[in-house]
């Protein structure tokens, strides 16, 4: 690769990391979160390090190191792995049989958080409406539940 088009490559890796900090801000508040400020009370410095580090790692995989589309699903699987079975413990993951819902439902909350700000850097966004309405669709129903819901 030239320098002119690691140059050209880069403004897209920064977008991406930006839309991608202030999108884990919201999907984290609202679904783990609850809207609640105390929870960044309790959890604030390892909400930065998911916050700023998950959108880093994926910029630099797909703006630095180009890895293909068909690799940033597996690699969102790791990432959920990481952080919601070795980092969280997670219960709706580690407990049979809720992980059977449990499963799909993380699958479906990190989606987003991985192809949102790459569809729109790419100026993608409309290509893949189905995809996004159904996946927000399952965010807000997340967050209106862990908001509103009982426990």
């Amino acid at each position: 690769m030239t320098v002119e088009e690691k140059r050209a490559y880069r403004p897209g890796g920064v977008k991406y990391f930006l839309l991608g900090v202030l999108l884990w801000f919201i999907v984290d508040f609202g679904t783990a979160g609850g809207f609640r400020i105390g929870y960044f009370r309790e959890y604030g410095p390892a909400l930065a390090l998911f916050y700023i580090g998950y959108p880093l790692v994926f910029a630099f995989l797909i703006f630095g190191l180009r890895v293909p589309d068909l690799v940033l699903f597996p690699a969102t699987l790791l990432a959920i792995f990481l952080i919601e079975v070795a980092f969280t413990g997670n219960p709706l993951l580690m407990d049979y049989p809720v992980c059977l819902l449990g499963i799909p439902l993380s699958i479906a909350v990190y989606a987003p958080l991985t192809y949102f700000p790459l569809w729109i850097v790419r100026g993608e966004m409309r290509k893949h409406w189905p995809a996004a309405v159904v996946l927000s669709l399952v965010e807000i129903t997340v967050m209106l539940l862990t908001a509103f819901g009982s426990g």
